[in-house]
Formats: structure tokens, sequence, C-alpha cells
């Protein structure tokens, strides 16, 4: 994965205010800088220090994952015992991730880097690929609280919890009303449409999303990766979600992207072989018209049916209203891949 290149270098330049110059250690070969950010209470001032350490070392550390936020808004934080004022979309995230009574280690990129060298900017961001791949948790910021997110971050969690059993699970069932608005909420951020966001998650060993103070997590391997990008397919493809290319509903779409490419890293690291399923199928054409939405179903399992020389356990069969087809589909799909 190449992090290399002009605009990245650009990018950090903008996040600690101007003239603003931390005193730094110069780094040796293969070593990295964390950020150790010292326990408080949410009213307390964000009090931090920077610790040197090779990237081989096995001391635990979070990569951190975020987008600017609104250009002129800056906040102001402790490091090594010098005030410096850095953009907000940093400043929130590394608030939000303070724990009251611990450390937190964390490695992010606009203090990390000593922005004033030259020479360490490339290198480090020529290993950046290396250090969200040895991270043990990529945090993946997406912003402050709404009014819709909490909600959103549970709703979120309904899906992406495998340990859970639900008696109605949101791919299969019509959820509670406001869930489509809460998921949008999460799903529809500025995080999502940013290129070195994907860059900075797609080697995470394990992921956590975080919004304020709510957050939702999930392993890195290939199995759990699988599961969870068929439940957001079953969702995407379900009539009381609706299609993604409709405006009055959330976009599935880049989230999706996110896991899929987390997906092939852990196949290559795993050695494991990723099959296209008939759900790919039916998430492919899932814009495609029709004047009875139950013949979108219908016409998938043909294809199947087709290139497996067998009868399946979905009959053409009108007398189903659609949300019972979609759960029969769906349970099919389940059995046919082995995926869940």
């Amino acid at each position: 994965m190449d992090f290399s290149g002009l605009q990245r270098s650009k990018r950090l330049l903008w996040f600690l205010g101007e003239g603003q110059d931390l005193r730094y250690t110069p780094l040796e070969h293969g070593q990295i800088r964390l950020l150790a950010i010292r326990p408080g209470r949410s009213e307390d001032k964000v009090v931090t220090r920077l610790v040197t350490v090779p990237l081989s070392d096995s001391l635990p550390y979070e990569a951190l994952s975020y987008t600017w936020g609104a250009w002129n808004d800056r906040g102001t934080l402790v490091i090594d015992g010098q005030t410096v004022d850095i953009h907000a979309g940093l400043f929130n995230a590394i608030h939000a991730l303070r724990y009251e009574n611990f450390e937190r280690l964390i490695w992010a990129d606009a203090i990390c880097i000593n922005q004033r060298d030259n020479e360490e900017k490339s290198h480090q961001i020529q290993i950046m690929d290396q250090i969200y791949a040895t991270a043990d948790n990529v945090v993946i910021y997406l912003g402050q609280v709404t009014e819709h997110s909490q909600q959103g971050i549970e709703a979120l969690r309904s899906f992406i919890d495998l340990d859970v059993t639900l008696a109605q699970p949101p791919w299969l069932y019509v959820p509670p009303p406001q869930t489509e608005k809460c998921l949008a909420d999460i799903l529809m951020r500025p995080w999502f449409t940013r290129i070195w966001t994907v860059q900075e998650s797609v080697l995470a060993r394990y992921t956590t999303l975080v919004c304020g103070k709510h957050q939702v997590s999930w392993r890195g391997d290939f199995q759990t990766l699988k599961s969870i990008v068929f439940r957001f397919k079953a969702a995407a493809i379900a009539p009381h979600f609706g299609p993604d290319g409709n405006p009055s509903h959330l976009n599935w779409t880049p989230f999706l992207q996110t896991l899929e490419a987390q997906m092939r890293q852990a196949a290559r690291r795993e050695g494991a072989m990723i099959e296209r399923t008939q759900l790919d199928l039916a998430f492919d054409f899932r814009h495609r018209r029709s004047t009875d939405p139950r013949d979108k179903y219908f016409a998938i399992f043909s294809i199947v049916e087709n290139d497996r020389g067998g009868t399946l356990a979905l009959a053409s069969d009108y007398s189903k209203d659609v949300e019972e087809l979609h759960r029969k589909f769906v349970t099919e799909m389940q059995r046919l891949s082995e995926t869940i």
C-alpha cells in the first residue's frame, strides 16, 4: 500500500498552528513516535507526551484515522509541557479517546511526525502502511455526537456483533422507525468520502469506529469480515431500506467498500479464497428496475438455478409479499454460501 505523496505532506502542515514548533528528538531508522494521552475527565485540559519507540517493538498502540472537520476550528492541548494549537478534527478525536483512569497510546500523523523535517516526513509517510498494519487497533474517528449518532452506532452494532443472536435481525426484518436515519448519521459522514482514510483503515487487524464517546468494534480476520459484509449487502437490497441510489435512502456503498477492502487484505494474510456469491450478484444489480419488486429475487434465483443445475428453495410464488420473499432469499443465500 503506497502512502507516499506530496499531497499527504501538504495536508499534515495544516494541522499545527502557524509558527508552532514542537521540540522533537530526531528519530532513528525504524523508529516512530507515539502520543501518550494522559487520563482526565471531559472538562480537564488535554495533556499528552511524545514517546519514541521502535516500530518493531511489542508496545501496544492504536493508530488514528480521522478527517479535518471545519476549516477554521481549532483546539488546544499540551504536548510535553508545550501548549499547542491544532486542527479541531484532531483535537476532538484525542479528547474523545482520552480515558479517565489510565494513559492511552495512539499514533496520529500530524503530531507524531515532525512536520518541519522533510527527510523524516518522507520516511514516515513511506512506512505508514506498516504503522497501521502493526497497530493493535485502528481507531476511525467520525466526529462529534449529534441527535441520532448514539442510535446510529447501536444500529450498526446490531449488524457487526456476530456473538449476539437477534430475534429480528435488521437485514431480514423491518427495523424500528428512525433506524435508517440514525444509520445515515454514521455512514454518510465525511470520513467515508476521503481517499486517505481508505489507506489508513484497510490494513487494520482490529477496527473501532468512534463517534463522540460511542463506539463499535470488529475483528480484522477474514471470516468475521466476510460475515459482516454479507449482512450489510443483505440490508442494502432489502425493500425496507431501499436502494442507495435513491437520495431519500442512506448510501451503504462507501462503508461496504471499506469492509471489502479489509476483507481482501485479510484474505491475503490468511491465504483465504474470495468467491463471489449470488448475494454479490443481487447487490450489484440492486438498482435495476422491475414492475413488481419480487421479480428481482426470482430473476437472481433463476441465474443461481441455471448455475447449479438444480431446484432451489425459492419458487416463483407471487402469493408471498416482498418482505417475506426477501427473508427467504437471504436465508437461502446464507445456506448456499455458508457465510454465517
